[in-house]
């Protein structure tokens, strides 16, 4: 018997809590990048140090960078939201073209620009290995999108298996998550460990629906964090799991590429205490300037988390040759000054950006356009799935060899990417109809 689905009956029409939560969590990670991102300029040479590697202690700070399970949460929800409202008209393959083409749109933009950089830079002669390092660095975060896309395309199923087995849901996807890691860590076969890129984070999505659902109370939250938090250092003290929630060159395990069970349990910690939170933040931040700041913040946390390694690219090119940053010894007083220094820069250069993109946001925050083509609904569903699919492993390979894997353009993801996003904008025109039954 499927279980109702309750409505949140008192949750006020704009969750400003949530709003905060989104816009927060993609600041915490860009600011997380942008301090890890030690850039150096020794000899004539650019380079780069890892203060994870170099300061282990530090690999606690990861802790609280590592939020990208707050924001898959809230896109849970806000997709089960879009998906409740959408009117009867939507089909299902108009409302998933629709989400598809508002994230692949600004992004398509962002990789062809980074695409004609990388082309001038190598006509104008620069070093391969110089391409290779700048290349990678903007493209790094992009992995995020790869996910994100593969998880709104699943919200009808994912909203459905919420209806049919409520908290079950969730709760299986976070099991399977558990019996590959046992596989993949304590039988010895890692690369079984990939498909915990969507057991984890399609648990946490999933959660984010459940909570729309209202099956989601503030005691349980609670008693999820608390579990999680009681369960986490035994994690990564006695159990196979590092410290730090980011990839460290060097361990053996790593807790988010892929996932692993030590960040689901940080998730939930973080779930569970800020979606308990809620209720009391959405009083606070209905008065005063609060709902406009929300607005501001998040029309533009597409654009901040994705050109935001640009300034990290022109304050390292003009900062260090010139001396005016310094480059004081790694771990120092001198140095922790200069981090912040280069917070501050980088913050007041994306600003600037920012404003720029804004100006510009008829294409830089353009959807993909679409177009008609003679095809059924049915054959023009499955080239929406393919073209995501190809978009995401797409944005997958630029993650992981950047935008000029040795030196050279990445033809691959790129044919890939452009092949996608056609798939995506062809809208079919052919109109099916059931015969009348007599």
């Amino acid at each position: 018997m499927a279980l109702m689905d309750t409505t949140r009956a008192s949750a006020p029409e704009r969750e400003l809590a949530l709003d905060l939560y989104r816009s927060s969590a993609v600041i915490l990670v860009v600011i997380g990048h942008w301090l890890l991102s030690v850039m150096t300029y020794r000899d004539g040479e650019f380079g780069r140090d890892n203060p994870l590697v170099l300061m282990p202690w530090t690999q606690w700070i990861t802790w609280g960078f590592q939020v990208v399970p707050v924001f898959f949460a809230v896109a849970g929800y806000a997709s089960a939201v879009s998906w409740a409202r959408r009117d009867a008209a939507t089909t299902r393959q108009e409302w998933i073209r629709r989400r598809v083409a508002r994230t692949l749109g600004p992004t398509g933009v962002y990789a062809g620009f980074m695409l004609v950089v990388m082309v001038v830079l190598m006509l104008a002669g620069i070093d391969g290995s110089v391409l290779e390092l700048g290349g990678w660095a903007v493209a790094m975060h992009l992995w995020f999108l790869a996910v994100y896309l593969m998880v709104v395309t699943l919200t009808p199923v994912a909203v459905a298996a919420h209806q049919r087995f409520g908290l079950g849901a969730p709760a299986a996807l976070a099991a399977c998550l558990v019996v590959v890691d046992v596989i993949g860590i304590g039988a010895g076969h890692p690369e079984v460990r990939i498909l915990n890129y969507f057991f984890c984070w399609a648990a946490i999505y999933q959660l984010g629906i459940a909570w729309h659902g209202a099956l989601v109370r503030r005691r349980l939250l609670v008693a999820m964090a608390v579990v999680a938090a009681a369960a986490l250092p035994l994690l990564v003290t006695w159990g196979p799991y590092p410290i730090a929630m980011i990839g460290v060159p060097g361990d053996r395990v790593e807790n988010s590429a892929p996932p692993s069970v030590a960040l689901l349990a940080l998730a939930a910690v973080q779930i569970g205490v800020l979606l308990a939170l809620v209720p009391m933040l959405n009083r606070a931040l209905a008065r005063g300037a609060w709902p406009r700041i929300l607005t501001v913040a998040n029309d533009n946390v597409m654009a901040l988390y994705l050109w935001q390694m640009l300034p990290v690219i022109v304050v390292t090119l003009i900062g260090y040759p010139t001396g005016l940053l310094p480059q004081p010894p790694l771990g120092s007083g001198a140095w922790w000054l200069a981090r912040l220094e280069w917070e501050l820069v980088l913050a007041v250069v994306t600003a600037g950006l920012l404003c720029l993109l804004y100006w510009g946001r008829r294409l830089f925050a353009a959807p993909v356009p679409t177009f008609n083509v003679p095809v059924t609904p049915v054959v023009g569903e499955a080239l929406l799935y393919a073209g995501t699919a190809a978009c995401a492993l797409a944005l997958s390979l630029l993650s992981a060899d950047g935008f000029a894997p040795g030196g050279r353009l990445p033809v691959v993801a790129t044919v890939l990417f452009a092949g996608g996003l056609l798939l995506v904008a062809a809208r079919p025109s052919v109109v099916t109809t059931v015969p009348a039954q007599e």
